[in-house]
């Protein structure tokens, strides 16, 4: 495998670590590329954002850069921005004691760029490149580890992922995401340290979940967890005599698998078997220990409900009204494609959802929220009382409008008049 090289760095984001860095070595001080980007450059692909390691103390890095922020201040991280490009530069640092599971107790800023490379999680992660002048500087083998396809902790294992449990998931994410096959002595050290899991947040957990299910394989990333036993350790409730039909439902979806599909895997009881539909509250309750956006939680409810009423078309086609109303939720395109591959993994027939995909096609997206034939000034003049029954005539009006039983305003009014005398 070659070095790497800066060809594949978009340009702009070239430039800018450039310029930092130049800065920085004028100052006196030293400055790497460090971490992701070094190892996406390695292997061919195009980094998304940079980080440069340097010997310069976080008060020096702000003597160069009078505008940086302290993002991670104690931990020595600074961003700086340079022609509205993000650099974060941090200086090298030693760690030890992590009583948390998550943090350093003790962190000790060093001089160099082995002392930095000691303390990360995996070989691939401790590699170093100067950016001006294309040395390469890799003290942990992480270059030959890529090229053989192997993913590695950098040290103990044991102690790597006891330090931070977070790191479990990160080596699932890093094995499926860049195809690599964790060392065995890195599997056995995962396996001793599964218990470290439990002290990370459920925030944490999800951003790194988020991450997985948004990159390629995150079935394979969820089966690598699965068998170290992982997920139903940082999920409480996941059973794990469900987690294999899980994995290869996520299987069927094609990449990326997206963190509402994702999530939808590994919390929806609808998804395994519509006769067991797991209660709201419980779902709630599962999903607040991630302590997900409102957003999420209501898309992952929603497409819940919806997983629930495909199984009610496979019984008996849907009106067009319902198919429209189905269509409109923001979470439709998640799970159609989640129950269509759960009906596949499970021998069941698809073609209720396939049948709907395809009617769909001939809704222009007009016809999806056409305007209403009638509206609340019309029942009003119509004699009708405001309260509940506003919202149930206005709802059957626009059945009818979108089951095509009411084509003009003509024939609404009539509809109304003949509701209201009913009445």
């Amino acid at each position: 495998m070659r070095a790497p090289s800066l060809e594949r760095m978009p340009e702009p984001l070239r430039q800018a670590m450039l310029a930092v860095a130049r800065s920085l070595c004028e100052h006196g001080a030293q400055a790497w590329l460090v971490g992701g980007a070094v190892r996406d450059l390695a292997l061919g692909r195009e980094p998304k954002d940079v980080d440069l390691a340097t010997d310069a103390l976080p008060e020096r890095v702000e003597q160069v850069f009078p505008h940086a922020k302290g993002v991670g201040r104690a931990f020595g991280t600074m961003l700086v921005v340079h022609d509205g490009v993000p650099v974060q530069v941090t200086t090298f640092r030693s760690e030890r004691g992590y009583s948390d599971s998550r943090r350093p107790d003790h962190v000790q800023f060093g001089a160099s760029a082995a002392e930095d490379a000691a303390r990360r999680d995996f070989t691939c992660n401790a590699l170093f490149l100067d950016p001006l002048s294309g040395e390469l500087f890799d003290p942990t083998g992480g270059l030959a580890d890529l090229e053989h396809g192997v993913l590695r902790c950098v040290g103990d294992p044991v102690e790597r992922f006891r330090e931070d449990g977070l790191r479990l998931l990160r080596l699932a994410r890093f094995s499926a995401g860049l195809e690599l096959t964790p060392a065995p002595e890195t599997l056995s050290g995962a396996r001793q340290s599964v218990a470290s899991i439990v002290g990370v947040s459920g925030e944490r957990i999800l951003a790194e979940l988020a991450t997985i299910f948004a990159r390629p394989r995150a079935a394979h990333a969820l089966a690598l967890l699965h068998d170290l036993g992982v997920i139903e350790r940082a999920l409480p409730g996941l059973a794990a005599s469900e987690m294999e039909r899980r994995i290869a439902i996520a299987a069927r979806i094609e990449d990326p698998l997206g963190e509402l599909e994702g999530l939808c895997v590994l919390f929806s009881h609808e998804l395994l078997d519509p006769r067991r539909a797991g209660s709201r509250d419980e779902l709630e309750r599962r999903l607040g220990l991630l302590r997900p956006s409102r957003e999420l939680r209501h898309g992952v409810q929603e497409a819940c409900e919806l997983l629930l009423e495909f199984e009610r078309w496979a019984q008996a086609p849907p009106r067009r009204s319902e198919l429209v109303r189905a269509a409109r939720r923001a979470s439709w395109p998640a799970a159609l494609r989640l129950g269509l591959a759960a009906c596949a993994q499970a021998g069941r027939s698809t073609a209720a959802l396939t049948t709907a995909r395809s009617q769909l096609t001939s809704i222009a997206p007009s016809e999806l929220r056409p305007t209403p034939l009638l509206a609340g000034p019309d029942l009003a003049a119509a004699g009708i009382p405001r309260g509940p029954r506003w919202g149930e005539l206005l709802f059957a009006a626009e059945t009818a409008q979108l089951d095509g039983e009411l084509g003009t305003r003509e024939d609404a009014l009539h509809w109304l008049r003949r509701r209201s005398e009913n009445s």
